[in-house]
């Protein structure tokens, strides 16, 4: 009998997308698929061998530190991975990743013809009026948290005044013992432009820019998954972006927004993410099957 390959994926099982990728996974044959949701199994660390017994494969599309500790036990245990512990640490962490997005630049000179990369900052407001201080000849700025992968650890505040940074230590007073990131914000069009990126496969979204909507509507809550989306059609200096990030990066899958500043003719590489959501593309599911089958053969 011939043995299956045993195939471990740790994602939020009721994302849209991930629920089409498991179940179209679940009709291959010759695979023995284990599923673990990061938001709800529990790791028995003192038996987690029993986890990985057989695993040929890894998984991971980052929810929380749950995530993060199968990725070191893979390390750990040379079980291969769809992307390995170190690219994803240098996404969890919005420093770690402003790094390695100015390094990749930095070895592609020729990207600055026509991307840039925001000015950015890490502060610490425990002492609030001296970030205030600090802040006011640098507004408006957009106020970040160091982690991108946990929800409940995320956020986005842009400042434009001096007296709103009371309203974020106030909203956010738990982060205010930790340092934060901090971006210049970039007056532009108000469009994002998303794009998405399966190996040599690249797909292009826009949709309109949640801080905008926020201006112009000022809503108590946005929800940025049913913001209407339409298909943008990826240039040749996207492409050639995407290579250099993947490169440096080290990464297979993942995704980046650029904005259009008004006063450039450059776009602005504003965030980068190892697994997006992938919302708006057509048929995702069924490139991603294929990419994650193609990557398990290459490991036989």
């Amino acid at each position: 009998m011939v043995k299956k390959t045993k195939i471990l994926i740790s994602a939020k099982k009721n994302h849209d997308i991930v629920k089409g990728v498991i179940d179209k996974l679940k009709q291959e044959k010759g695979y023995n698929f284990i599923f673990h949701d990061p938001t709800k199994d529990f790791l028995d660390l003192q038996n987690i061998a029993e986890l990985f017994k057989g695993v040929d494969f890894l998984i991971v599309k980052v929810r929380n530190d749950c995530s993060i500790d199968l990725l070191h036990y893979a390390k750990l245990h040379g079980i291969p991975t769809l992307h390995d512990l170190d690219a994803v640490m240098n996404c969890k962490n919005k420093v770690a990743l402003d790094h390695a997005l100015r390094k990749t630049f930095y070895d592609n000179p020729d990207l600055t013809e026509k991307f840039l990369l925001p000015k950015s900052w890490t502060q610490s407001l425990r002492n609030v009026d001296r970030f205030k201080k600090w802040a006011k000849p640098r507004l408006p700025i957009v106020i970040k948290s160091h982690y991108q992968h946990d929800k409940y650890m995320r956020f986005n505040f842009l400042v434009k005044k001096i007296e709103e940074i009371d309203i974020f230590c106030k909203r956010y007073e738990q982060f205010l013992y930790y340092d934060v990131y901090i971006q210049e914000f970039i007056e532009c069009d108000g469009i994002d432009r998303k794009i998405y990126v399966v190996d040599d496969q690249i797909f292009g979204i826009k949709r309109e820019n949640p801080i905008y909507i926020y201006l112009r509507d000022n809503p108590d809550d946005i929800d940025v998954d049913v913001i209407e989306r339409e298909d943008y059609e990826v240039s040749d200096d996207i492409h050639r972006l995407t290579r250099a990030l993947s490169k440096g990066l080290n990464l297979k899958i993942f995704g980046f927004d650029l904005i259009k500043p008004i006063d450039q003719d450059r776009y602005c590489l504003v965030d980068l993410n190892d697994f997006p959501g992938f919302r708006g593309i057509n048929d995702i599911e069924s490139v991603l099957v294929d990419f994650i089958l193609e990557n398990i053969k290459n490991i036989k």
